[in-house]
C-alpha cells in the first residue's frame, strides 16, 4: 500500500513538473518564431518524446526493486514446499518468470532458458535454435569463465534476431550454470545491473536448494 502511494505521488509530481516545464518552452519558441507554427509543433513533438522516454525510464527503475520480491515469492514458496522437485521444472518456472516480469521498454526479455549440468538447457518454450547454438559454442563450459553478465552476440529464433545475454549463476564461488536471455533490443549496462541483482538475491540460492534436494 505504501509503495502504491509513493508511485502515485511520483507520477503526479512527474506530470506536474513536465507540464510546468512545457510552459516556458512554448513561450520561448513563440518568442523566437512568432509567425511560424512549425518550430512550435516540432518542439512540442520532441518534448513529448522526451517526456515519454524519461517516463518509461523512471517507471522501470521504480517498479523492479519494489515488485521483484513479491512476484518471485510463488517460486520460492513452491521450492520450499517441494512442489518444484527438480532442476528441469525450476528452469521452466524461471524462464517463464523472466519473460513475464522483465517486460519493460528498457529491459524486455523475449525468451529465456536455464542451462545447467543437471538438466541441460531447459526453457518454458521450444528453442531449438538456442539449443543448437549453445551446443556448438559449448556455452555451458564457457559460462564457467564468466564472472558477470555478458552479451554473447545475436541468435535467430523463427524469423527474428535477438540479442543473447549470458548471466552466470554462482552460489558463493560455486558455479551452478547460467541463465540465457534473448532480447529484441540491446540492454544497457545500467539495466544489466538489475539482472545481476536478480541472480544474486533470488536465483542462486533457490537453484542451489533445488539441486541439493533433487540429488
Amino acid at each position: 500500500m505504501v509503495y502504491r502511494v509513493q508511485r502515485i505521488i511520483l507520477l503526479v509530481f512527474y506530470t506536474i513538473s513536465m507540464v510546468a516545464l512545457s510552459i516556458p518552452l512554448v513561450s520561448l519558441v513563440i518568442k523566437l518564431s512568432p509567425d511560424n507554427l512549425f518550430p512550435l509543433l516540432a518542439s512540442l513533438l520532441l518534448y513529448m518524446v522526451l517526456v515519454i522516454v524519461l517516463g518509461c525510464f523512471i517507471h522501470t527503475i521504480s517498479y523492479i526493486p519494489f515488485n521483484l520480491a513479491t512476484r518471485f515469492d510463488p517460486i520460492k514458496n513452491d521450492v520450499s514446499a517441494g512442489a518444484i522437485k527438480d532442476v528441469a521444472e525450476f528452469s521452466r518456472r524461471i524462464s517463464s518468470f523472466s519473460t513475464h516480469f522483465f517486460n519493460f521498454a528498457f529491459l524486455d526479455i523475449d525468451y529465456a532458458f536455464l542451462h545447467t549440468e543437471q538438466a541441460g538447457l531447459v526453457s518454458n518454450v521450444e528453442l531449438p535454435e538456442a539449443q543448437q547454438a549453445m551446443k556448438e559454442f559449448d556455452m555451458l563450459e564457457k559460462s564457467k569463465t564468466f564472472t558477470e553478465i555478458q552479451r554473447a552476440g545475436k541468435i535467430t529464433h523463427g524469423e527474428n534476431e535477438y540479442h543473447l545475454y549470458i548471466l552466470p549463476i554462482y552460489m558463493g564461488d560455486q558455479w551452478l550454470g547460467y541463465l540465457g536471455l534473448m532480447s529484441g533490443r540491446k540492454i544497457g549496462r545500467f539495466f544489466q545491473k538489475f539482472l545481476t541483482e536478480f541472480e544474486n538475491n533470488f536465483l542462486d540460492d533457490q537453484l542451489m536448494y533445488v539441486i541439493r534436494s533433487s540429488q
